[in-house]
């Protein structure tokens, strides 16, 4: 299977690169990295991560580190929707 990111999900990944690289930039490259590897898991295991029913119908989550990728299944993969910390709040993300 495969994976796409939204417009806002690439806006997302690119702001969480500037924040971590103000301090260390090897280290935002490796975090970048590390959550394609994730993306790709996604597309290849859809259902791994967790429903999230409460923010949109067919959402899903799944943890990478301090971050949140907000996900939904779309044939032939995943469609990448957001990539938030863990403490963002979500039901405002969602307008709830």
């Amino acid at each position: 299977m495969t994976y796409r990111l939204t417009r806002r999900a690439r806006r997302d990944v690119l702001d969480i690169w500037w924040r971590i690289a103000e301090d260390n930039e090897p280290a935002a490259d490796r975090f970048i990295d590390l959550l394609t590897r994730h993306f790709r898991l996604l597309g290849d295991n859809p259902h791994v991560g967790r429903r999230r029913e409460e923010l949109r119908p067919g959402y899903r989550s799944f943890p990478v580190g301090e971050y949140l990728i907000l996900y939904r299944i779309r044939e032939p993969g995943v469609q990448i929707l957001h990539v938030v910390h863990g403490r963002r709040d979500m039901e405002g993300l969602f307008g709830r």
